[in-house]
């Protein structure tokens, strides 16, 4: 019996963000829409379920940020990415630095420094997705720094997936104006009306999001392409 090396352990892992994140995401999505229309709750109650739903939410950035080191470490161990363990390190560090900055801008979100903290936020992923949708389309023409076109599709779809999150959020962000009132206990018709639309978009943006993972997760086990 074959025992089990360093490449099957992360590409257990890697399965098992992949499982994590689309969980989660579900859990986010049934809350969301929960929360949007549960207007016959008391408003703290209402505010209590948004809060834990903010909690709930980081858990598929945590899998999104984990894929990012655990993909590029599969592909250099079976030669398709040129990164040695020099830059598998500071991949590595660079990532756990993203997560914890992430974990910090959730909990800072709502002090002095909060809107500062998402802004950077903002900015590292809009860098990120530059550089993923350069390396993927750089790999395609000349076959460096990935070998491989189905793991150059990967990273430009994984770009994809990034952009997508940011597109959930901005959508998310046009109720952020009516929640206050709500939870005050001062809602309008409008108000709700203006949540329901706006986590309804956010859904839509999700579905695309989804597909994408998908299509990342095909071309992980087929690799059309490979001899």
């Amino acid at each position: 019996m074959t025992g089990v090396n360093s490449y099957d352990i992360l590409l257990w892992l890697h399965v098992l963000v992949m499982g994590y994140w689309i969980g989660s995401d579900l859990v986010v999505n049934a809350l969301t829409h929960y929360v949007a229309r549960a207007a016959s709750l008391p408003p703290a109650e209402r505010k209590r379920l948004w809060d834990f739903l903010m909690h709930v939410d980081q858990h598929p950035r945590n899998a999104l940020i984990l894929s990012v080191p655990l993909g590029f470490t599969l592909a250099a161990q079976i030669g398709l990415a040129q990164l040695d363990n020099a830059a598998l390190t500071v991949l590595w560090l660079g990532s756990a630095a993203w997560l914890g900055y992430m974990w910090l801008t959730h909990w800072k979100r709502e002090g002095s420094a909060g809107a500062a903290f998402a802004q950077w936020d903002w900015r590292i992923r809009y860098i990120l997705i530059a550089t993923f949708l350069f390396i993927g389309i750089e790999s395609l023409r000349t076959g460096s720094p990935l070998a491989a076109p189905w793991l150059a599709w990967k990273v430009i779809l994984f770009a994809g997936v990034m952009a997508c999150g940011i597109g959930i959020r901005y959508c998310i962000r046009r109720c952020f104006p009516a929640w206050p009132r709500i939870w005050d206990g001062r809602g309008t018709l409008e108000d709700e009306a203006t949540v329901r639309t706006s986590l309804m978009r956010a859904t839509y943006v999700l579905w695309v999001l989804w597909a994408l993972l998908f299509a990342i997760g095909w071309l992980g086990v087929t690799k059309p392409g490979n001899p």
